[in-house]
């Protein structure tokens, strides 16, 4: 099986481009970056308003066209994070894979999204109980959707026999657990590249969740 790679590498965080990020004007996109920064860097609670729009030349009350409060804008940041995995999982082309080709690309694409926008990433895994309860709802929904899709590729994968026998929920889990990771120690400029440190991801993930049959088939 080829190597599927992940598209781009770790860059400073920019939504130029990005589907996940098309409907909104780009002003409005360069505000939730600058959020999104201050949040990773300083923390949601030591960050205002006033220190967002310091960064961005505005005045607190230009924000507010923007943004109903903190709460909304860290809101905001988070279903942006969400729809870029959405986006992830609805590929046409994972359906079309073998489970192993297809969890490897889910794999990969998440460490490619993640590595891309740490920030945004940061705030949605890291910081979300700050975010008011309305909001979470929202965000626990998409999050069930994205999670039932790579559940569906690893239970494709435990009945075919390429992944051994486990509970797919707690498998797609422990996969979740090793890609997010990358936020606790990843560090742009060091010593791996992004496409590397998605190399080491995958490779943990597969030797982990591969079932002996499938792994002697590779080694042969």
């Amino acid at each position: 099986m080829g190597v599927i790679r992940i598209r781009g590498g770790a860059a400073a965080e920019s939504s130029s481009g990005d589907p996940a990020s098309a409907d909104q004007p780009p002003r409005l996109q360069e505000v939730l970056d600058v959020a999104g920064r201050l949040f990773h860097e300083k923390g949601y609670r030591s960050t205002s308003l006033a220190d967002i729009g310091g960064e961005l030349g505005m005045n607190k009350a230009s924000l507010y066209h923007y943004f109903k409060s903190k709460e909304d804008l860290a809101r905001q940041l988070i279903l942006r994070a969400s729809r870029r995995l959405r986006d992830v999982s609805r590929s046409p082309e994972i359906d079309a894979l073998q489970p192993v080709a297809a969890l490897e690309m889910l794999v990969r694409e998440h460490c490619a999204v993640i590595l891309r926008h740490p920030n945004e990433f940061g705030l949605l895994i890291q910081q979300r109980r700050f975010v008011e309860p309305g909001a979470l709802v929202e965000i626990a929904e998409r999050e069930r959707t994205y999670l039932a899709h790579v559940r569906g590729v690893v239970a494709r994968g435990i009945a075919d026999g390429s992944f051994r026998e486990m509970d797919p929920g707690i498998a797609t889990a422990l996969v979740m657990d090793s890609i997010n990771g990358l936020l606790r120690w990843y560090r742009p400029g060091g010593r791996l590249s992004a496409t590397r440190a998605a190399d080491e991801i995958w490779e943990y993930v597969r030797a982990g969740i591969s079932s002996t049959k499938a792994a002697r088939r590779t080694r042969t």
